[in-house]
């Protein structure tokens, strides 16, 4: 359910050895899940705050959207809706609350992702750097089920609902991913012997090193990770308070 924009790669490495095949790659990991009902998403392209000009915002969603649709009881709207409701409201990106609230009112998804490309360097190693928030509308704090046949209409209204939680943002989180760091090479490397992307000259460990495409498809499985988890732990149930002892303080010093 991604665009169907054509294939831009980001910074123009072009390996004529290289077999693109996105219609063979394997499927990677699923990602975490804190979901019991469906639920229904939308990503708007990211701001470029990176200082490259050579970036499609547009396809760093679609990134996004294919590795968050692979997680559970998450579908994920495509990115032409998302775009086509920004156009209807004027602007190109979404760069304040109030432009993400009335978005993720006009696709009439229960989130909306939003954020930014912070660095990007495509040359061997790799950096690139990225924000992200989640805005998620009221029902979703309350734990209400969606029904996908009412996708197309508005999301429930905020005035149905308690005001005693915050609207938005409901999850952020950062990230950089350096290739020269080793930590995040592993990280990379398995991600990529997993997938199906073949060269006839070039390991897939390097393949990914080397194509600053699928460089950014493995940095967005790596932060759509970092979401999921970050959402699991706003939505855990607080620690249970022990009996006959005071809750914890944490120190802000």
């Amino acid at each position: 359910m991604t665009s169907k924009q054509g294939l831009l790669i980001l910074a123009v490495p072009l390996l004529g050895a290289c077999e693109y095949l996105p219609d063979m790659r394997k499927t990677a990991d699923p990602l975490p899940s804190p979901y019991r009902h469906q639920q229904v998403w939308a990503v708007a392209p990211l701001r470029n705050e990176s200082g490259t000009l050579h970036v499609d915002t547009a396809r760093l969603a679609d990134h996004l959207t294919r590795q968050l649709e692979n997680a559970s009881h998450i579908d994920v709207l495509p990115v032409n809706r998302v775009l086509e409701a920004m156009a209807a409201m004027g602007i190109r990106e979404v760069t304040d609350r109030g432009q993400a609230l009335e978005l993720l009112g006009l696709v009439g998804a229960d989130a909306l992702v939003v954020g930014s490309l912070t660095s990007f360097d495509p040359y061997d190693p790799p950096k690139a750097g990225m924000a992200l928030e989640l805005y998620a509308s009221p029902r979703m704090f309350y734990g209400d089920p969606v029904d996908l046949r009412n996708v197309s209409g508005d999301a429930t209204e905020a005035d149905d609902l308690p005001r005693t939680r915050p609207r938005a943002p409901a999850t952020p989180v950062s990230g950089f991913l350096d290739a020269a760091d080793p930590d995040v090479r592993r990280e990379l490397e398995i991600y990529a012997n997993k997938r199906g992307i073949r060269s006839a000259n070039v390991p897939e460990r390097h393949l990914y090193r080397i194509n600053s495409d699928l460089y950014m498809e493995f940095v967005s499985y790596a932060m759509s990770s970092r979401l999921l988890r970050a959402e699991s732990l706003r939505l855990s149930p607080p620690l249970p308070e022990a009996e006959g002892e005071p809750v914890a303080q944490h120190n802000t010093r």
